[in-house]
């Protein structure tokens, strides 16, 4: 390869763009968009790569299953600076004594 085709070169540190992450903590991270479909049969990743994959995926979600569960329906508008909806006080005031009735119950 000559040295003006060498690939492509990150803007931030000055150094040729790579395939490997040294730092080894965002392996799939580094491709492009669509670059792996993760249902596609004919994709040439390794068995052990999917199953790093497919835990990735899994454990994102999980945290945004618990992130979710975290917010209350007034949460959105109040962050926007509007007063919430009778309805969404409702629906905060109704998880609010559903949680103390766990909690009263040793469920929670």
């Amino acid at each position: 390869m000559s040295e003006n085709n060498a690939g492509a070169i990150d803007p931030a540190t000055g150094t040729t763009l790579s395939h490997h992450n040294p730092a080894g903590n965002t392996e799939f991270e580094h491709g492009k968009e669509g670059a792996h479909n993760r249902i596609d049969s004919k994709d040439e990743r390794s068995i052990a790569n999917n199953l790093k994959d497919a835990e990735r995926v899994e454990k994102l979600e999980k945290q945004a299953e618990e992130e979710a569960a975290h917010t209350r329906p007034t949460d959105a508008a109040r962050s926007h600076g509007n007063e919430p909806s009778r309805g969404a006080k409702i629906d905060e005031q109704l998880e609010l004594e559903e949680e103390a009735e766990l909690r009263r119950k040793g469920k929670m």
